[in-house]
């Protein structure tokens, strides 16, 4: 069986906080305040049983997450494990929604950083839990795994609806800028505007200046610019993964003097999770100047 996460890192660690309207609310000897919504046609968890839910977020009418597009949460029933939440999971069946409202106040000063400024004193912060099953513990990793093989044909389905939309951006890029760019088989498209040597193969490193840039312009690293604090050519042996797919698939294309860009569709990037200042499912724009392509040994 693959390790529970506790209830209490759900609500301190992973910020799945949001606001609620009012009703009746029940306190625990904690302090915490809480309303179970049931239909009450399931028996109670019982002690050592397993809970998979899914959380969602708000802080007044805001939605401010949600776990309902990743892996469900799996908590088992155990005091030790849930502590002040042990007496409010145990009441839980299954289809029941949790309901459970902490002032900003009281969060913020129990060491959870700085308070947002769209925050206000006095205000809720609520997390709603949606049990979906309650399980035996022998029974958790077989679901666990049926729920991972049900996200991943998700993931392929998102990845193929957004590589067409990522093609369709970057072609319409590609005539509003009069860009003649070739496409390697992978969907990574190309320019040379300098041709050079015989382009890098397989397992041989290629050095190269760069600077990457998003379709709207925005430079986002640079080993040319200065201002990046890092100048040092950029080294990558083609083949080991040591960058994006778009990056290595692109420089395939380009030998030792080759001067040219490579137009990456967020496919081939840093996908829906993006990175830094790259929003996610952003197509990127590299321009770059090969120094070398030698072998490494």
């Amino acid at each position: 069986m693959k390790k529970t996460i506790g209830f209490a890192a759900v609500i301190c660690l992973s910020g799945l906080l949001y606001s609620c309207g009012d009703g009746a609310y029940t306190k625990t000897d904690s302090g915490m305040e809480y309303k179970i919504i049931s239909d009450k046609k399931d028996s109670v968890a019982a002690y050592g049983d397993v809970l998979k839910f899914h959380v969602t977020n708000r802080y007044k009418d805001s939605l401010r997450d949600h776990s309902y597009d990743k892996m469900p949460y799996y908590q088992q029933l155990d005091s030790m494990q849930l502590r002040d939440y042990y007496e409010v999971f145990a009441k839980l069946r299954k289809r029941d929604s949790l309901v459970i409202r902490i002032l900003t106040d009281s969060f913020f000063k129990s060491g959870m950083g700085m308070m947002p400024k769209e925050f206000k004193k006095g205000e809720y912060l609520i997390t709603t839990i949606k049990v979906l099953d309650i399980f035996k513990q022998d029974a958790v990793q077989a679901d666990q795994e049926k729920e991972i093989k049900s996200l991943q044909a998700a993931d392929s389905i998102k990845a193929i609806t957004q590589k067409v939309e990522d093609d369709k951006l970057l072609n319409a890029y590609f005539e509003k800028n009069n860009i003649k760019a070739q496409k390697t088989e992978k969907g990574t498209y190309y320019e040379i505007q300098k041709a050079g040597g015989e382009p890098a193969k397989e397992g041989q490193m290629i050095s190269v200046k760069y600077t990457g840039k998003l379709l709207d312009g925005t430079t986002f690293d640079s080993n040319v610019d200065s201002s990046f604090n890092h100048t040092d050519p950029y080294n990558l042996v083609i083949g080991a993964g040591g960058s994006i797919e778009g990056f290595d698939d692109g420089l395939r294309n380009f030998g030792k003097g080759t001067v040219g860009r490579l137009f990456i569709p967020s496919t081939l990037a840093y996908g829906p999770r993006g990175q830094n200042a790259i929003k996610p499912n952003s197509n990127l724009i590299f321009e770059i100047e090969v120094l070398d392509v030698k072998e490494t040994q």
